[in-house]
């Protein structure tokens, strides 16, 4: 976790450990051994204790053998899967979520063993355990949670938590742990009338283990006539998408995910199995609601509200570049951005009626790998998928052909020069449709590498001058790779409905989520390998961003944030960015039930007193 230097992280370290603990700065667990045991120390299990927890979970704890072991020459960990089997699924989150080491972006499991034919393959690295797990629990109870969960954190060793291992932020693997993976954790009801604790009033809720993914989860609740506020990809989990907020197509009108749940099971580090809600254990309930993943606990079982499922949707494209793509004109491509920043600038009016979307914003050689282009265009191109649950088809393109006009008329005699083009308008006939219709689908899984971004509200978007805000865009707009362009993400997935959620609903999820509109995220961050490990070079491609990209966000945004799970986990303020002023909070829950920080993830919740040597393997606490 050395985001810029030693001495800038530790200054920040020290300067929160004593807000935290007080002025003497007390390290809450320096009474713990120092570094989590590894295989290579007098205290790590024997093989006869490893057998000893298989049998009391019933024979699913799993030694991990490298899923591409097969690729390498005598199948050194005796993988089971054949090497054309791993060679065809490696790239998509289909095939990593059936593995039980395996995540779905390789660097954060620092390489550890790939097949040959992906990126980063480096044939002198062979294949080893590495930075996967040793032993991974395929529990299939809460029972077995807890057995797995108490006799890790009992032994000082690190515990991890997975799902389907579609993690952007590295925190489903880590060297020497034990994972529990939740994966058979599928289990799927619905309830009409369930009772809501401490009131007299009843939902309609889906009843659904934490190991499901969002499109089955989906699919069995309109079975049922209802919906539920998923993620936008149908192969993400439940688990660690709820409990880092989760927003999705629904966000907007309805709220996060983590908004949604009335109830939860959550098996502690203590290997207690506690049903929290508003009145059993609300403090670890309130938590898990957005206090991040593999933290406080292990979810099993997530309560979720549900609604009618929405029907006759209307969408559309909105694109905006150069009319002409191939004008090289600079007055042009600055012309591009000046709209681009007043078309960021009109969606909160946009969303305050009901329509939502995302999108990309794409400029140089990332224009052309991604938008299709032969060629570079001048500028930058956007293109929004919009929809509304709420709008008439009519209304909606009379909504949005407004907008689109103001913005035009706004630019005056230089309108002719770009374009802003409503196409595919179109109604859906129901949301099943809707749903497999916005995912690209198998989901693709690749090298991982660093993102940043921010949550920005009306005041960010609209109470600057579109000077400035076309000037904060263009510095955003960079890469390490100054020849690649740059790549953003625009998620309009707040506005009216994280806002409305009722205060009883609101859990730990960073509260700057009631002002912010939209989510703005930088992916053009190029982390290059050349002569170094992927933790070395993700490390490297921390300081350039925390140079480069963080500055731009804390001027144009101080006091909003991020969404956790979308994020740079090298981010020298994570605790302001991720958790906002629910974080002093979240680390006296912490403190009381994981005393031992069995759980550790990169920027978690008092993770402030420990490092994580990925190259090493090695999980220490911080000499302070």
């Amino acid at each position: 976790m050395n985001f810029i230097t030693i001495f800038t992280f530790v200054t920040h370290v020290v300067g929160v450990a004593a807000t935290l603990a007080g002025s003497d700065n007390v390290n809450p667990y320096q009474n713990l051994p120092k570094c989590k045991s590894t295989p290579y120390d007098p205290s790590w299990p024997s093989e006869a204790e490893w057998a000893s927890l298989n049998t009391s979970m019933d024979g699913t704890l799993i030694r991990t053998s490298p899923v591409a072991s097969s690729c390498y020459t005598g199948n050194p960990f005796g993988s089971p899967r054949s090497r054309a089997d791993v060679e065809a699924g490696w790239g998509y989150s289909t095939f990593h979520r059936t593995v039980p080491e395996s995540v779905d972006f390789q660097r954060w499991a620092n390489n550890s063993c790939l097949p040959p034919n992906v990126t980063d393959y480096n044939p002198e690295i062979g294949c080893q355990v590495g930075a996967y797990p040793q032993f991974v629990a395929n529990v299939t109870s809460a029972e077995q949670v807890a057995i797995a969960l108490s006799w890790a954190a009992s032994r000082n060793i690190r515990v991890v938590v997975k799902g389907t291992g579609h993690d952007l932020v590295g925190r489903s693997t880590g060297a020497y742990s034990l994972s529990i993976w939740t994966h058979n954790l599928r289990s799927l009801s619905t309830d009409n009338s369930w009772p809501i604790p401490g009131t007299n009033e009843t939902a309609s809720v889906l009843i659904a283990g934490s190991g499901n993914v969002w499109g089955d989860a989906l699919a069995y609740a309109l079975s049922h006539g209802r919906a539920v506020c998923t993620g936008a990809d149908a192969t993400v989990g439940l688990g660690g998408f709820t409990t880092g907020g989760g927003h999705g197509p629904m966000s907007g009108t309805y709220g996060l995910a983590a908004d949604q749940v009335l109830q939860a099971t959550v098996v502690t580090p203590s290997g207690e199995i506690l049903v929290t809600n508003n009145i059993q254990n609300s403090d670890l309930f309130w938590a898990i609601r957005g206090g991040g993943g593999g933290q406080f606990g292990v979810v099993t079982e997530f309560v979720l509200l549900t609604y009618p499922a929405p029907v006759d949707i209307p969408s559309a494209s909105l694109t905006l570049s150069a009319r002409d793509l191939h004008d090289g004109n600079a007055a042009v491509a600055n012309l591009t951005m000046t709209a681009h920043a007043k078309l960021l600038a009109m969606l909160p009016d946009l969303m305050d009626n009901g329509i939502f979307g995302s999108g990309l914003t794409l400029s140089g050689q990332y224009a052309v790998s991604y938008g299709g282009l032969s060629s570079p265009p001048p500028g930058v191109i956007c293109n929004l998928a919009i929809w509304s649950f709420t709008s008439t088809l009519q209304d909606f393109n009379n909504t949005i052909s407004s907008a689109r006009d103001k913005l035009l008329d706004s630019l005056g005699e230089d309108a002719n020069l770009v374009s802003l083009t409503i196409s595919g308008l179109s109604t859906t006939a129901n949301y099943s449709a809707f749903f497999q219709g916005s995912n690209s689908s198998p989901s693709q899984a690749s090298a991982g590498g660093l993102m940043s971004s921010r949550l920005l509200g009306r005041n960010e978007l609209t109470g600057h001058t579109t000077e400035a805000v076309d000037s904060f865009l263009q510095r955003l707009m960079v890469s390490k790779d100054q020849d690649a362009g740059a790549f953003l993400v625009i998620g309009m997935q707040g506005g009216p409905g994280p806002r409305s959620v009722p205060a009883w609903r609101r859990g730990a999820v960073n509260p700057v989520w009631r002002d912010a509109y939209i989510h703005l995220i930088v992916e053009s961050i190029d982390v290059n390998l050349t002569g170094k490990t992927p933790w070395q070079s993700l490390k490297e491609a921390g300081e350039w961003t925390e140079a480069n990209i963080e500055p731009v966000w804390r001027e144009w945004a101080p006091t909003t944030g991020a969404y956790m799970n979308e994020a740079n986990p090298l981010n020298g303020q994570w605790q302001h960015d991720f958790y906002g002023t629910s974080y002093d909070e979240l680390v006296k829950i912490k403190r009381k039930y994981d005393p031992a920080h069995a759980l550790y993830v990169l920027s978690g919740v008092d993770s402030d007193f420990w490092e994580y040597d990925m190259d090493s393997g090695k999980l220490c606490q911080l000499d302070l």
